[in-house]
Formats: structure tokens, C-alpha cells, sequence
């Protein structure tokens, strides 16, 4: 036969776009697969709407579930993030066009409160609300009430998310609230978090939500724009819950389960839990201030090369509810570094 190609509709070479195989290629952070694939998809002729939400926003939201269940860790879902970013690349100018399919979720206003310079908690959240569908704006570190408002005022953002690692910086979020507790602000959702941060504080200073980690901030944020049920809740030590989240009562001698977040060898974080409630403690920063002391003497201050250190340690129990568990370890936790 002549090496002439019959008149063949395009489909013909170029197979219908795989949504799930594009949904894997981003949940195992395959960024330049991702990125052609978004390619293809337009190729196609598929809607921007389409294969955002499709292709980008339904692998991201199995990134989050998994990671919400340990299944994932934190630099896995940067990876993934990496990949979702990379499809993104090629959507955001058709979605900024006049007349383009914008996300529909909501606008979110990220920053870090003034005084403080930490970031990568800030931005894994940044992260994973653009994998939700949101629209991120994310204006940094040390940010005052002004810069705040004039970020609102540019970006008309549904909600402001604030993080703050040190309890030095903390109390700055209440100021930035009653700064936007004023006309023209004062319809954009607060949310807060951060290590020092508890569901307790977020109440005293006025907030509308408070995120305990990455993913909770998440299902918040898609709570308060009206997209998600009430997210399941997540506690502090020492912050007893209502008697609404505890729906089952426990027997007379309880048994939690438990994980330590640790950089290497160094603790940072408690996990402990049972079938009725899941407790979160973000230990106080002079273990954060070691992480950090150890990761400038190994030069591994990068942001990937920094959260790729973080690991859950094997999973243990031992008696106690949830709440008794994460106190008893914090404590010895503490103990052991005060004698160190």
C-alpha cells in the first residue's frame, strides 16, 4: 500500500483523554505526564472546566484523603501538588481569559501574620486548596493587618487563611480579624492555624475556623464557602470536646492508638486516637527551633529537601483516651528535653 493515510477522523490518532489515568499520573506526582496530558485533553477539544475538575481537582482530592488518613505524607502530597501545578500551568491563561471556565469553589487569601518568617505549613495548604478548586493568592511572610486588607481589597477573597508558628506571632491574628471586622471585609470567612494554634484560641479571638493540619484546613475552607459538610473534628489536648462530637461512650478501660510526626529523630507533632475522637499536638517551638538548629548544621533548609525529613513513626497504643495519651507524651516529650 502507498504510504498515504486515509481520511481519518482525528480521534483515530489521538485516543479520548483518560481522566483516571490522569488522576493516577498526578496522585504519583508524574508532573510532565500530567502537563501533556492536561495538553491533550485541550487538544481534544474537552471543556477548561472539564479537565480542571476532572483531570486536576478529582486526583487531587484522593491526595487529600489519603494523606488525612496517614496513607500519604507530607512530601508525597508535595510531589503530587508539584504534578497538579504542572497541569495547571497550562489552564490558568484560559482560565483568566475573558469568558474563561474559572473554578468555582471560592478565593482564598493566604499569609503568615507579621513577625513571623515560617512558610511551609502555609504553603502545603496553599497547595492542596488549589488542588480543591480554589483560587489561591498567597502574599507571604510577615504580613500586617494593612497588607492584608490591601490583598483583600485587590483579590476579593471569600476567606483569609493566617498561619502563625511561634506564640510570639500568634496574638497578631486577632488584631488582623478586628481589622477586617469593619464594612467591606467583614463578609470574608477567617480561618486560622499554625502549631501554637487551638480550636480554643480561634473562639477567644473571633475566628471562623481553626485547621489542624493541611487537609482539615482544606475541608474547612470548602465548609465555609458552602461547598462541604462541617468538617469532623479535631482537637487540641486539653480542649475537651462537645458532647455532640463525642457520640459514643467509651469503655471502662480505653485504648488509644498513636503516631509521632518526627524530622529525622526529633519529634514535632503527636497523633492519637481511638474509634470516637482524634486528637492533634503540635509540640511547643523549641522543638521546632531544634528542627530547625539541625537542619541549617545538615544544609537542609530547601523547602522539599526539608519537608522530605518529616515521617510518622510506626503506629503504638496504650491505655488512655486519646486526649490523656497525646498530654501523657507530650509531657515526657518535654521531660526528655529538658534533660538533654
Amino acid at each position: 500500500m502507498s504510504g498515504v493515510k486515509p481520511d481519518l477522523p482525528k480521534t483515530s490518532y489521538f485516543p479520548m483523554i483518560d481522566y483516571a489515568l490522569m488522576n493516577q499520573c498526578l496522585y504519583e506526582g508524574k508532573a510532565k505526564e500530567v502537563e501533556q496530558m492536561t495538553k491533550d485533553a485541550l487538544a481534544e477539544g474537552r471543556p477548561v472546566k472539564e479537565v480542571l475538575e476532572q483531570g486536576l481537582i478529582a486526583g487531587m482530592s484522593v491526595v487529600g484523603e489519603d494523606f488525612k488518613h496517614n496513607i500519604l505524607y507530607v512530601p508525597e502530597v508535595l510531589i503530587a501538588a508539584r504534578a497538579m501545578k504542572a497541569g495547571m500551568a497550562v489552564l490558568k491563561p484560559l482560565l483568566a481569559a475573558p469568558g474563561g471556565a474559572s473554578s468555582q469553589t471560592g478565593r482564598l487569601l493566604m499569609g503568615t501574620v507579621r513577625g513571623d518568617l515560617h512558610d511551609i505549613g502555609k504553603n502545603l495548604v496553599c497547595m492542596m486548596a488549589e488542588g480543591a478548586g480554589f483560587v489561591v493568592k498567597d502574599i507571604g511572610v510577615d504580613q500586617s493587618v494593612e497588607k492584608f486588607q490591601a490583598a483583600a481589597d485587590e483579590f476579593k477573597p471569600d476567606i483569609i487563611g493566617m498561619s502563625a508558628l511561634l506564640t510570639t506571632t500568634m496574638t497578631y491574628m486577632k488584631t488582623v480579624i478586628d481589622g477586617c471586622n469593619q464594612p467591606g471585609y467583614d463578609h470574608i470567612k477567617m480561618a486560622i492555624g499554625g502549631a501554637p494554634i487551638s480550636q480554643m484560641f480561634a473562639d477567644e479571638i473571633g475566628a471562623d475556623g481553626y485547621g489542624a493540619d493541611a487537609s482539615s484546613a482544606v475541608d474547612l475552607f470548602l465548609y465555609l464557602v458552602g461547598k462541604g459538610e462541617a468538617p469532623k473534628a479535631t482537637f487540641k489536648a486539653g480542649v475537651a470536646p462537645t458532647k455532640s462530637q463525642l457520640t459514643a461512650q467509651r469503655g471502662a478501660n480505653p485504648v488509644s492508638r498513636y503516631q509521632l510526626l518526627c524530622w529525622q529523630e526529633l519529634p514535632s507533632a503527636i497523633k492519637a486516637w481511638d474509634d470516637f475522637e482524634e486528637v492533634k499536638i503540635d509540640l511547643p517551638s523549641v522543638f521546632v527551633e531544634r528542627i530547625d538548629a539541625k537542619a541549617q548544621k545538615v544544609g537542609l533548609t530547601k523547602g522539599d529537601d526539608y519537608m522530605a525529613q518529616f515521617k510518622w513513626s510506626d503506629e503504638q497504643s496504650r491505655p488512655g483516651t486519646p486526649q490523656e495519651v497525646a498530654a501523657a507524651l507530650k509531657a515526657e516529650l518535654e521531660a526528655a528535653l529538658s534533660k538533654s
